[in-house]
């Protein structure tokens, strides 16, 4: 009886880390696949932002540093949306006006 409750034991024990070191194993290449992931997001928007300064310096002039601030705020969406809106802006005071309205 002794034995058989021995190997028992051993099992579970077994078992149990087997089931520790799959979920670690899980767990490192989930937390991976999300860095990866916000990485590239975060990589998509940085391009974006310097698109759309861009575009306001040729379309109106220098971007003043609390209009950049500000552009650093915008998520994916809110930048698209203004680099749409920018075809129609001829003085950074629009530009101004947008990013109050956006982050407001």
């Amino acid at each position: 009886m002794k034995g058989i409750e021995i190997g028992i034991q051993q099992g579970i024990e077994q078992g149990i880390q087997q089931g520790i070191e799959q979920g670690i194993e899980q767990g490192i290449e989930q937390g991976i696949e999300q860095g990866i992931e916000q990485g590239i997001e975060r990589g998509k928007i940085a391009v974006k932002i310097a698109l759309i300064l861009r575009q306001i310096v040729r379309r109106v002039g220098e971007v003043a540093p609390e209009v950049e601030a500000n552009i650093q705020w915008l998520s994916g969406e809110q930048l698209d949306d203004l680099g749409e809106a920018l075809l129609d802006f001829t003085t950074q005071e629009d530009v101004i006006a947008w990013l109050e309205s956006a982050l407001a």
